[in-house]
């Protein structure tokens, strides 16, 4: 399992987080993100940007942080099928306002 973002464990005041031409940022560390159980409560916007190393599966993982009201998907050549994508994140998280920039 991927163990990096260990630092935010104890953080409970994290309300933004933004990941820009991140190239070692792949679904592994998206996955750990939304596994922080504090930022299920705390982050409620989020941008990911010109990370190559995500995909579609990196993306839905964050389906967990329960109170993220926005998120902003930019150049992001690994998801594949942004529909689907985003129509789950918006089943799990109905407040979720979905910025994309993926063309």
């Amino acid at each position: 399992m991927y163990r990096g973002f260990d630092h935010l464990d104890g953080l409970t005041c994290v309300e933004e987080i933004k990941l820009n031409k991140c190239i070692y940022i792949e679904d592994a560390c998206l996955e750990r993100l939304s596994s922080i159980e504090n930022l299920h409560e705390s982050l409620y916007m989020m941008e990911v940007v010109s990370c190559g190393n995500v995909t579609d599966r990196g993306v839905i993982a964050l389906h967990k942080l329960r109170n993220l009201e926005y998120l902003f998907l930019s150049d992001l050549p690994g998801i594949k099928d942004k529909q689907t994508t985003v129509d789950r994140l918006k089943t799990a998280l109905p407040r979720l306002d979905i910025a994309l920039d993926l063309d």
